[in-house]
């Protein structure tokens, strides 16, 4: 994507932590106050964690994720996904196609 694209998706949508891979992040223009954490280089970053399951804060009507698509008027629109939403995709994929630990998926919205 273009540079005024992204930052402006990134503007946009408010983000706080930005997940990506080192090769990337030289290319993104990510504003200050956002944090950045490049899965790939910090491979220990986990360690110190607890493997239990964390406490579950989230409210089926929180957001899950946003997509931007292209918008109508060239600039990017972003669409929100509910967990509930997720969930219920997800559900249904497994009743669906029965995926187990072996399984590579794409999700597609």
């Amino acid at each position: 994507y273009p540079e005024d694209r992204l930052a402006y998706m990134m503007k946009d949508s408010g983000i706080g932590l930005l997940l990506t891979q080192a090769a990337l992040l030289e290319r993104l223009p990510v504003p200050p106050q956002v944090q950045s954490l490049c899965l790939d280089q910090h491979g220990d970053w986990l360690e110190g964690y607890s493997t239990a399951n964390p406490v579950n804060l989230s409210h089926p009507l929180n957001l899950a994720y946003v997509i931007y698509t292209s918008g109508s008027t060239g600039k990017p629109k972003g669409a929100g996904n509910s967990h509930r939403a997720l969930v219920n995709r997800l559900h249904w994929m497994q009743k669906a196609y029965a995926l187990d630990g072996s399984d590579t998926v794409l999700q597609k919205t």
